[in-house]
């Protein structure tokens, strides 16, 4: 592994076990975590590509990035009026520094053999896809995109302690830090299987059955002291166990409504922060590459085909 390349691992690492950490014990995560680590990141990009030679549109691109990076950060809300017009003047900016990487890139550079230009044009790709899935999905934090986010920065280019890792196809993978995104997506999806296989082992099969695969039972003193929201709920006179938990609803009178119906052991689901699988994410794609593309798109393309 290249010093350059030990850098970004030693700081994903630490970003996200620290990250990790406060989250499982607090529900939140600072955001100097994230801000810290991606101005760190975007200082080694931009030494990186100091080396090399690339055009200003390619510089254009950056800067767009970086701006679309810290906008997260940024509450206009709260900023004095200065303040508020100058980053209005950075968003302006990188509108047009997009728009002229947009206008004068060349084709051919973006599918040269060594991939570089695709992999700086996925961090803003990914960025706005998270974006997009804060906004209009229902199943991230604000601090799951923010990691996310940090770490199209953070490890934007193939980090690999194997010297055969696992890619999606045979001379390329898929941009490294879409690779920890998809890999942070097949370790979340084994989360049912596992909640699955221990309330068998604990005997907690009950009609619908469903909900075996989303969380468990727990006695209804030690779930109001516990990240965790009921997935059985009152509704009218019924004890009803619903499929998918509004995250922002009021857990406690949830739990008063079901300890007036005498259930005292109910069926609750975890708040498990995203975050977790993230982390795991960013190590196993390190070790053994992409394992979303070769176990899980692999088989089922090879059904279809």
């Amino acid at each position: 592994m290249e010093m350059l390349d030990l850098l970004r691992f030693s700081l994903g690492s630490a970003m996200l076990c620290y990250g990790s950490w406060t989250d499982l014990k607090t529900r939140r995560v600072p955001n100097e975590v994230w801000l810290i680590s991606g101005s760190i990141a975007s200082v080694l990009l931009i030494y990186d590509l100091s080396t090399q030679d690339w055009g200003y549109h390619v510089w254009a691109l950056l800067f767009a990035t970086f701006v679309l990076f810290y906008n997260a950060f940024v509450d206009e809300y709260v900023l004095e009026d200065n303040q508020a017009m100058l980053w209005r003047v950075f968003q302006v900016l990188a509108i047009l520094s997009a728009l002229y990487f947009l206008l004068t890139v060349d084709s051919e550079e973006i599918s040269s053999e060594n991939y570089k230009l695709i992999d700086i044009l996925s961090i803003s790709v990914l960025m706005i896809l998270m974006y997009v899935w804060y906004y209009l999905g229902p199943t991230i934090g604000g601090a799951d995109v923010k990691a996310i986010m940090t770490i199209g920065l953070v490890a934007p280019f193939t980090i690999s302690i194997n010297e055969d890792p696992m890619m999606a196809f045979e001379t390329r993978g898929f941009p490294y830090p879409f690779v920890i995104f998809m890999n942070s997506l097949l370790l979340y999806l084994l989360i049912p299987i596992g909640l699955a296989l221990y309330n068998i082992v604990r005997g907690n099969i009950e009609k619908p059955y469903f909900q075996i695969f989303f969380g468990t039972k727990m006695p209804i003193k030690d779930a109001r002291e516990s990240f965790v929201w009921p997935m059985q709920q009152v509704i009218g006179e019924k004890v009803v166990m619903v499929a998918f938990v509004k995250h922002k609803s009021d857990s406690e009178s949830e739990w008063d409504k079901l300890e007036g119906k005498g259930i005292t052991n109910p069926w609750i689901t975890f708040k498990i922060p995203y975050i977790i699988p993230l982390t795991l994410a960013f190590f196993v794609s390190a070790l053994f590459g992409d394992l979303f593309s070769v176990y899980l798109v692999e088989p089922i393309n090879s059904i279809f085909s």
